[in-house]
């Protein structure tokens, strides 16, 4: 959240304009649902091909934008990801098969994809829109 309170000390003070002032940091927030959107497809298509190494990209590139907005849980599950997709659970510091692996990574993105359904929620009651 660190981060993100940054990006929140970078909106405008004009609290009389259309946006309250926060044009810059919506325009961020608005920019990473986009992003996660698109990235949860293409996840769906990597596991539909399968490619372990592009899950394991999507995942690291996800965590990196989750993080930078504070959404530590979304962050988590993307880091599980990206080591699943490189074969290995880190949380025990054990090799995964590619099967075993490619089912705990469906299993995630489920995890991901809800995660993500409630920060979504909650920037946007920030910002004044209701879903």
């Amino acid at each position: 959240m660190e981060i993100f309170s940054q990006i929140q000390d970078m909106d405008d003070d004009d609290e009389d304009d259309e946006e309250g002032g926060h044009e810059f940091s919506k325009g961020i927030v608005w920019g990473y649902f986009e992003q996660a959107e698109n990235t949860f497809k293409s996840m769906e298509e990597a596991i539909a091909e399968p490619s372990l190494s592009k899950l394991s990209s999507l995942g690291h590139f996800l965590k990196g934008s989750s993080a930078a907005l504070g959404i530590i849980k979304l962050q988590d599950s993307c880091e599980k990801m990206q080591h699943y997709g490189n074969l290995r659970d880190e949380e025990v510091g054990a090799p995964l098969t590619e099967d075993e692996a490619l089912k705990r990574i469906k299993v995630l993105l489920a995890d991901c994809k809800r995660d993500y359904a409630v920060a979504n929620r909650w920037l946007r009651r920030l910002y004044g829109e209701e879903i």
